[in-house]
């Protein structure tokens, strides 16, 4: 394949000042987060009002629903590495033929995903606690985000081949109306009106489906009217055994890392039902709060994989650096003061979405005794992201599946199934995990990420 080469002075990726690209980069992608997990405090705060049934079947069913973003957001952040490896080094036709080549296995494993999750989602219920109308009441909100599933990997494919060119404020500006779209259509999903019938639960998570189609179709007219797809060709995206199997070694480990969110929240979400529903619904609550609370380092996140795979692409290590120690210390700086703020106001946080005191208490403690790993959160989010961007996804993933699920599945065994500990351990269990392997990203990069030589 021919290659056409940029000039490299000419992308100010790598050359730009670092602090204002990070927060060029990231500002956005923080408050287009910020509204995306309001869009889940929407859903949260209208199925408190349909009953504490809706709220468990909301909490259920967040493993099972993040199995799609953690395959779409994956697939995206291992293709932004490699567009932007290939910006940096002046490729621009490898960057478009991996966005063509991504666009063809995103969709192709959309329709794997919904057909599997819709065959394995009501024994997942069942292993969870549901039973008889329980499991069909949680499938009528999964099911529609299902179906949906492709939309979700489009709108993460074509915010990859944006934020690999440092624009994402397209994808800000989608969160943003997804944001003020569920406000309208949740209500109205949910009780009925002029036309719609009354879904219940249901109309929650066709609400969901609706908004990301409206969104692949907005950031796809936005992604083709980008410098990088005036390059694109109908034939690049027939399907290429070679750049698939490139694509699939960066953009897996990270799908399969951002799944191990889905499946550790599973098996934290097991452990807790063995304390009742109060506690199950509690832990819905308070770890959207929790997410919440996080949602600038995802910006920050973004932000140094794009700058690092550039940098990385043109070897410009010492900016590489710049990015990883700006990044680390703005996140510790935001994570210490957001998590000053959720201790002293957990209870009135959680107060919004329920007046029943026992989830009351129980989702407070999660969040006094979650902030207290908060300096650490920044060491495994920006060590992940750096990894990523030197194309090293192996290690984030084995990390992450160690804090997600091996660690908390044998700790808690021990703590809750054989010695029978309260509650509160699985809280404090999964802050000591989390500092411990942030530590772990840390010293990763410090060994791994190339150097500048002396000479340079």
């Amino acid at each position: 394949m021919s290659k056409r080469f940029i000039i490299k002075d000419n992308n100010p990726l790598i050359v730009d000042d670092i602090p204002k690209l990070i927060r060029q980069i990231g500002i956005p992608v923080g408050i287009g987060v910020l509204f995306n997990n309001l869009f889940q405090i929407v859903d949260t705060f209208y199925a408190g009002a349909i009953s504490k049934e809706a709220l468990a079947a909301l909490a259920l069913s967040f493993p099972i629903y993040f199995i799609i973003i953690g395959l779409a957001s994956g697939l995206g952040t291992g293709t932004s590495a490699l567009i932007g490896n290939a910006l940096g080094a002046g490729k621009r036709d490898d960057a478009v033929l991996v966005v063509a080549q991504g666009l063809s296995l995103t969709v192709l494993l959309s329709l794997i995903t919904a057909g599997a999750g819709l065959a394995i989602s009501p024994r997942l219920f069942e292993i969870l606690g549901a039973s008889g109308a329980a499991v069909a009441y949680n499938m009528s909100y999964i099911s529609p985000i299902f179906l949906g599933a492709t939309f979700f990997n489009l709108v993460f494919m074509f915010h990859a081949a944006l934020a690999a060119q440092g624009d994402t404020r397209p994808f800000r500006n989608f969160l943003i109306l997804g944001f003020l779209l569920n406000i309208v259509l949740d209500p109205w999903f949910i009780y009925g009106g002029f036309g719609v019938p009354a879904l219940g639960i249901a109309g929650v998570g066709l609400a969901t489906a609706m908004i990301q189609g409206f969104g692949a179709i907005y950031l796809g007219v936005t992604a083709w009217r980008s410098d990088l797809f005036r390059h694109f060709r109908a034939r690049m995206i027939t399907p290429n055994p070679t750049q698939i199997l490139s694509i699939a070694k960066q953009g897996l480990p990270p799908a399969l890392d951002l799944s191990t969110v889905s499946v550790g929240t599973f098996v934290v979400t097991y452990f807790v039902s063995r304390f009742g529903t109060e506690a199950v619904a509690a832990f819905g609550i308070a770890s959207r709060l929790d997410q919440l609370f996080w949602l600038p380092l995802i910006g920050l996140e973004v932000a140094t994989l794009v700058l690092i795979a550039q940098n990385n692409g043109a070897r410009r290590y010492d900016r590489m650096w710049q990015v990883f120690n700006t990044a680390l210390r703005y996140g510790m700086v935001l994570m210490i003061a957001g998590g000053f703020i959720i201790f002293l106001f957990a209870h009135e946080l959680i107060d919004i979405f329920t007046d029943d005191s026992a989830i009351i208490s129980t989702g407070v403690a999660y969040l006094r005794i979650s902030v207290l790993a908060a300096w650490s959160k920044p060491l495994g989010f920006i060590g992940f992201a750096a990894l990523r961007g030197i194309k090293r996804p192996l290690l984030p993933m084995a990390i992450s599946m160690t804090r997600m699920i091996f660690l908390p599945a044998a700790v808690l065994t021990v703590v809750i199934v054989w010695l029978g500990a309260r509650l509160e351990i699985i809280w404090w269990t999964i802050m000591w995990i989390t500092i411990g392997t942030g530590l772990v990203a840390w010293y990763a990069v410090r060994k791994l990420m190339p150097r500048p030589s002396s000479s340079d």
